[in-house]
């Protein structure tokens, strides 16, 4: 069936006038009004301390999500759901990275929409993409890495500011004496992110050569601690040794997620990965040492279309390709690896970036009205 434009046209201006007058409500009444959003900020909020503030540390987030006043499975929901309604574009709520920048640059959690989409992960080949532009978001993006923002205004001749890391905007869930403490209890602690399966793509490797391979750089590296952080979509029970720390950061859709992720950051010395992903500049972001895993990671684009298939395969050979690279410059020794390491990583993270809540306020349109 063929759209109407006109009938398009008109679920845009309602779709606008119902943001205008959200907005204008909040910024009025702040926690007076929406309600549900603030009580599932409160709800997430609740999960994360349980896991964290009492003893011994119990950093394995369940994958429920929020939903209707109770958490919920989110198996049986579509691809890419979310409940949270704080910003107009839903994938701006993954990982909390709307919560992440309102709460640095000083504006209200609930508030206003921002003008503004957020780019939630990482993408290294230029054709990649997240969101497409939106009418409503005349700011245009906010990114990690330089490259990323130069091909996202070339592409769509839109605004595209690079911010770094988004870890760099993440508040540990503990104190700087628990932190202390914590590292004490751990010693010298190997935190392991593996390649991890997303909502229409299926990623799988021997497991039991990755924990063989983790044995050996445990032993090679002197760590007395090993965490095992999980992605919520890859399977919970897994054969780890006993003395192990199974770890999740929870649904996508936890706001304190990189909260989570920022506090087992700080928890470890070391992180060993199998995959170039967002988690190894944000572990570069923080002065961890890197660790390479030779276990090949295989993913399943079958439930994908063609043409999106063929940008995540893209996606994934310029990823090999990059793996490769770092391998080669973790065999160097200290300190030539680091700056090679940062050389690498930099036009995708952003390492060297950091913009001040005046800037970001100035992106963002919104100086002058809080």
């Amino acid at each position: 069936m063929i759209q109407d434009p006109a009938e398009d046209n008109d679920l845009m201006v309602r779709d606008q006038f119902r943001w205008s007058a959200i907005g204008f409500s909040r910024r009025l009444l702040r926690q007076r009004i929406a309600r549900t959003e603030w009580e599932a900020l409160s709800a997430w909020r609740g999960l994360v301390h349980q896991a964290y503030q009492g003893q011994p540390l119990q950093p394995n987030l369940c994958s429920d999500l929020w939903h209707r006043n109770h958490f919920q499975n989110p198996s049986a929901r579509k691809a890419f759901f979310t409940p949270n309604r704080r910003e107009r574009e839903a994938s701006s709520h993954h990982y909390g990275h709307d919560i992440q920048l309102k709460r640095y640059a000083g504006t209200p959690l609930i508030g206003p929409p921002l003008p503004v989409l957020l780019e939630h992960g990482l993408k290294v080949s230029e054709g990649a993409r997240f969101e497409t532009p939106k009418g409503w978001a005349h700011r245009g993006y906010l990114c990690m890495g330089p490259l990323r923002a130069r091909w996202l205004r070339e592409q769509h001749q839109v605004p595209a500011h690079a911010i770094g890391p988004w870890i760099q905007f993440a508040q540990p869930l503990l104190t700087n004496t628990q932190l202390e403490s914590q590292r004490q209890r751990w010693g010298k602690t190997l935190l392991v992110v593996l390649a991890h399966s997303w909502d229409q793509v299926e990623r799988s490797m021997d497991q039991q050569a990755c924990v063989v391979a983790i044995k050996a750089l445990v032993e090679e590296h002197n760590y007395e601690q090993v965490v095992w952080l999980r992605h919520w979509k890859d399977p919970e029970m897994l054969p780890l040794p006993k003395h192990w720390i199974p770890a999740c950061n929870g649904h996508r859709s936890n706001p304190w997620f990189l909260d989570a992720l920022r506090t087992l950051l700080e928890l470890c010395d070391g992180l060993a990965s199998n995959a170039f992903g967002t988690h190894l500049g944000y572990a570069v972001a923080l002065n961890k040492q890197l660790h390479w895993i030779d276990v090949d990671a295989e993913q399943d684009l079958s439930h994908l279309s063609s043409d999106k298939a063929a940008e995540e395969a893209a996606e994934w050979e310029e990823r090999q390709r990059l793996s490769s690279e770092l391998r080669q410059i973790l065999s160097k020794p200290q300190p030539k690896q680091q700056q090679a390491v940062r050389a690498l990583i930099e036009p995708y993270w952003g390492l060297s970036l950091r913009p001040s809540p005046e800037e970001l306020l100035r992106w963002l349109g919104l100086r002058g009205q809080l």
